[in-house]
């Protein structure tokens, strides 16, 4: 994103310069092409500009940089767009711990193999809890009504028939379209850099949660589940997955402890918890 805000400066600062007045390109002391060839070429990039100082030349050259500078832009805005809608689809599922890792206490649990009924720890839908005080914050994607429509083909350029009038204007007018065109790119750019931003903030705060089912979804072992005074029956239920020795059933991605978007958040991305 960068890399295109400063592309996109460089080309409104080539416009600009060649908008100033037609000597400014054909004089001998430089040019804002040339300009922007050496700092091309210092960055190891192909220069796309022509080795000539005469206008129209560089015109054409400008012409075909803000046009494919256009293009990235629009791809990107679909982009961001796209993320927009899906960030609007995130519901989160506050998520606690119950019970005691070593065992010590929590859900009943029996593994029917002889060894009897034991405590289990497990995870639980806990809405009691004050807000931000939760362990996890399971992110849930709210499918139904909540995707984003296919872009129309094209993107948002405006079509070719009305973007070209019949007759091409003059040098000077072609400058001029070209500034203001730029000076759009560049407010767009920006926009995207924002958005970009702001991705990258939450990006930094989400991380995996490892999870296993354990139980026996067909009910011959697992959680103890009924009323107080019996029956129970057996029922499969979610815990953390610490275990070095497989790999957990699923993984989930989840806002840990206190980390939000706009704090420090104390896991890198998308790492998994301890």
């Amino acid at each position: 994103m960068s890399a295109l805000g400063s592309r996109s400066r460089r080309l409104l600062i080539a416009v600009v310069v060649c908008g100033c007045g037609g000597a400014v390109v054909l004089g001998a002391g430089g040019s804002a092409a040339s300009d922007v060839q050496t700092e091309a070429r210092a960055a190891g990039e192909d220069s796309p500009w022509p080795r000539t100082k005469a206008l129209r030349p560089n015109l054409r050259a400008l012409r075909r940089e803000v046009a494919d500078l256009a293009d990235q832009v629009e791809t990107m805005e679909r982009s961001a767009e796209g993320y927009e809608d899906w960030q609007a689809c995130l519901k989160y599922v506050p998520v606690n711990e119950q019970g005691d890792r070593d065992r010590q206490f929590g859900y009943l649990y029996d593994d029917r193999d002889g060894t009897g009924v034991g405590h289990m720890d497990g995870l639980a839908v806990d809405r009691r809890r004050r807000p931000g005080r939760e362990d996890y914050l399971f992110i849930h994607f709210r499918g139904a009504g909540c995707r984003s429509d296919s872009p129309h083909p094209g993107g948002t350029a405006e079509p070719a028939s009305a973007a070209r009038s019949y007759r091409r204007p003059g040098l000077r007018r072609q400058l001029r379209m070209l500034e203001r065109k730029a000076a759009s790119l560049e407010r767009r750019s920006q926009r995207l850099e924002t958005i970009s931003e702001r991705f990258d903030e939450w990006e930094s705060c989400v991380s995996w949660v490892p999870v296993t089912e354990l139980g026996d979804p067909d009910g011959r072992f697992g959680y103890l589940y009924g009323p107080t005074a019996g029956p129970w029956a057996y029922r499969p239920a979610l815990h953390v997955d610490r275990a070095d020795w497989d790999d957990p059933d699923y993984m989930f991605l989840a806002l840990v402890g206190g980390d939000r978007p706009g704090r420090t958040c104390q896991d890198e991305p998308g790492e998994a918890i301890d």
